[in-house]
């Protein structure tokens, strides 16, 4: 027992890992690389678009797209490596209901830092409608060839919820098997999500519509709205996979069986979240525009 007459962070700094009560996490390397790879990533999709031709290696599209997905790779490598080492750490408390309350918590106050990102491509998207008349989409019939792949997509995105909630709700109560398949569903259906993605954006490129280079030249800022929100929604599927994907390969390791199912319970919220934010892009830009 340490003295009373101590003050709490000499006694904590005096007995360090002796103390259940405190942890101070080790230094890590792992957000700089995430960091690094999301900094890549924009400057090889600005390169593939055409936006910087004047540049002597970043003008060539080879190039871009060889940065974009090396970029993306360091990205996905450091998100794993993150969420390794903050799985490693959670076996350092010994209070797992409390952990488990601070770290959910945490995920919370982290959905709302996203929701507030992407409000302001909405914000943008609605500000353009009211104050701009001739904001929309260049070739009304040319984009609108979208809007079904888009229902479709929309249709497995929101399937992937329930197949992820049923997952969640299994893990809680302890039904592995079943949770292990509904996993391995929501996965595959984001998975087609994404391809559906894909295949939109490289239809909508070979039309002609995109920011830079539209058919009437100039510029064209539905086309950046419309690319900025698909493509940042995109991004966060691609790390909803990522997370699932862990929550998959703890719980076949055996890591849910003490209680601490917050790998699972994150990457539930977060693909709800996604789900969320990808109703309301629907509507803005394929109902409304």
């Amino acid at each position: 027992m340490s003295d009373p007459h101590t003050p709490p962070s000499a006694s904590a700094e005096a007995h360090g890992h002796d103390d259940p009560m405190s942890h101070v996490p080790p230094p890590s390397i792992w957000p700089l690389v995430v960091t690094a790879g999301l900094t890549v990533v924009p400057f090889g999709v600005v390169s593939i678009l055409g936006g910087l031709k004047n540049w002597p290696l970043l003008g060539n599209s080879g190039f871009g797209l060889t940065l974009m997905l090396g970029g993306f790779a360091v990205f996905l490598v450091g998100l794993m490596g993150w969420c390794h080492q903050i799985i490693v750490e959670k076996k350092i408390s010994h209070d797992t209901a409390a952990q488990q309350k601070d770290l959910q918590l945490f995920i919370l106050l982290f959905l709302v830092g996203e929701l507030a990102a992407f409000g302001a491509v909405f914000g943008f998207i609605f500000h353009r409608n009211f104050y701009d008349p001739t904001f929309g989409p260049p070739h009304a019939e040319g984009f609108h060839f979208g809007g079904p792949l888009a229902a479709i997509a929309t249709f497995i995105l929101l399937s992937s919820s329930v197949t992820c909630e049923f997952a969640h709700h299994c893990v809680e109560h302890g039904r592995f098997v079943f949770a292990r398949w509904m996993l391995i569903l929501t996965i595959a259906l984001g998975t087609v999500f994404l391809g559906f993605q894909g295949f939109e954006w490289g239809e909508f490129i070979a039309r002609g519509f995109y920011p830079l280079n539209i058919p009437e030249g100039g510029v064209s800022s539905f086309a950046a709205a419309f690319y900025t929100g698909t493509g940042f929604h995109g991004l966060h599927v691609a790390i909803g996979l990522v997370m699932l994907c862990m929550a998959w390969f703890r719980m076949e390791a055996g890591g849910y069986r003490d209680g601490r199912t917050f790998t699972m319970t994150a990457a539930s919220w977060y693909w709800h979240f996604v789900d969320i934010v990808w109703v309301l892009l629907f509507i803005t830009i394929y109902v409304l525009s």
